[in-house]
């Protein structure tokens, strides 16, 4: 205080050094965590090249793969970047910030029993690829799964006769219209444009059945990745509805008479 009044110029300094310092450690903060991200997704980038170069995939094919399987917006950029730490429970997306965030998440959800789980930069399924890697910490390694998405995929190609195309689409999905709607989101995000599925509702794809009905389809799961050998009686009970009570009783006691014949000794 100066001659019995206040004096203001310190005051107002020290709000502007306040309100400068503020936005300017805000900006800081947001890019080391833009930096960090970038890393990250940079593990993934990165192993990709280099399962790339082993294999002999298409240049950009597995990348384009990564971002339409575990692709997230990172702060500043203009496209989908693959995140490692990712994940997909039963058609729920989730991104950890840490690997071991990751690892135990999944075994979290595994032992509560999760019926499709799919881990790291290519969203390899746990359940239908159950030999793919030794441990959860093996799975969320961006090496190593980069590297067994790739060797998958090669085989894909060769199933189909040296197709890319069809390959890339059964990737996710044996069903025609899925694995044509898949190789969409590829081209999308392959371009840098923003996939479908961002404006699909709730990720699900409604297909008319020839018989009546409809079936609804959760797009983000890949069902026929592991084949499946069902029993004629199982097929009935899951057509229920669209059989007469004779044809699935029919069909459970053939496979019955099968199994009692089939059966280990």
């Amino acid at each position: 205080m100066i001659g019995g009044k206040i004096d203001v110029l310190p005051i107002v300094a020290s709000l502007i050094m306040t309100l400068l310092s503020c936005p300017a450690g805000a900006a800081t903060q947001d890019a080391s965590r833009a930096t960090s991200d970038e890393q990250q997704s940079e593990l993934c980038r990165s192993a990709l090249q280099s399962a790339e170069q082993k294999y002999g995939t298409p240049p950009g094919l597995l990348g384009a793969i990564a971002k339409a399987e575990s692709g997230r917006w990172l702060a500043g950029g203009a496209t989908l970047q693959p995140w490692p730490w990712a994940l997909n429970v039963d058609g729920q997306g989730i991104y950890l910030a840490t690997k071991d965030q990751a690892v135990a998440w999944a075994r979290k959800v595994v032992a509560q029993g999760s019926r499709a789980t799919d881990v790291g930069c290519m969203q390899v399924d746990l359940q239908f690829h159950p030999t793919a890697f030794r441990t959860l910490d093996e799975a969320f390694d961006p090496a190593a799964n980069a590297d067994y998405a790739a060797r998958f995929l090669r085989s894909l190609h060769s199933a189909t006769g040296g197709n890319w195309f069809i390959a890339a689409g059964l990737y996710h999905s044996r069903s025609p219209d899925l694995a044509s709607w898949y190789r969409e989101q590829i081209t999308a995000v392959g371009t840098g444009l923003r996939p479908a599925r961002a404006n699909r509702t709730a990720n699900r794809l409604r297909l008319v059945l020839a018989g009546g009905g409809v079936a609804v389809i959760n797009v983000n799961r890949q069902p026929s990745r592991r084949p499946q050998h069902l029993t004629a009686c199982q097929v009935a009970t899951i057509l229920g509805p669209y059989l007469r009570s004779s044809a699935r009783s029919g069909a459970c006691a053939v496979s019955g008479a099968h199994e009692a014949r089939d059966g280990p000794g």
